[in-house]
């Protein structure tokens, strides 16, 4: 199983605008025009960070690339990864690992 660590961050907020807002005047990120998302998007030099509305505090949220989303799925489990959300392909699909940090699965 291979797996690649992707440049996508996302950060889940309760108020998505307020957390745009807050980024806006504390860092300074923009919002680029040319941005196909329906989440908020912020670009750095090496990052795409992605504001999330949730719930849940899950913290940032990494994102890894992987080439079958269902083999990875079983690959985790099977080493003591839970699922947070599966929505399949295409959607969030969320995993915790054993020391609580929360990654996004995304089939290439």
């Amino acid at each position: 199983m291979k797996y690649k660590m992707s440049n996508n961050i996302g950060f889940q907020v309760k108020d998505v605008n307020e957390a745009k807002e807050f980024y806006e005047k504390v860092f300074g990120f923009k919002q680029p025009s040319d941005s196909q998302v329906q989440e908020i998007e912020f670009r750095t030099e090496h990052h795409s960070i992605f504001l999330i509305e949730g719930e849940e505090n899950l913290g940032p949220v990494l994102e890894i690339i992987v080439e079958d989303l269902e083999e990875a799925r079983k690959h985790l489990l099977e080493n003591h990864f839970t699922i947070v959300r599966w929505e399949g392909k295409g959607n969030d699909c969320y995993v915790r690992d054993p020391y609580g940090m929360i990654y996004n699965l995304w089939e290439s």
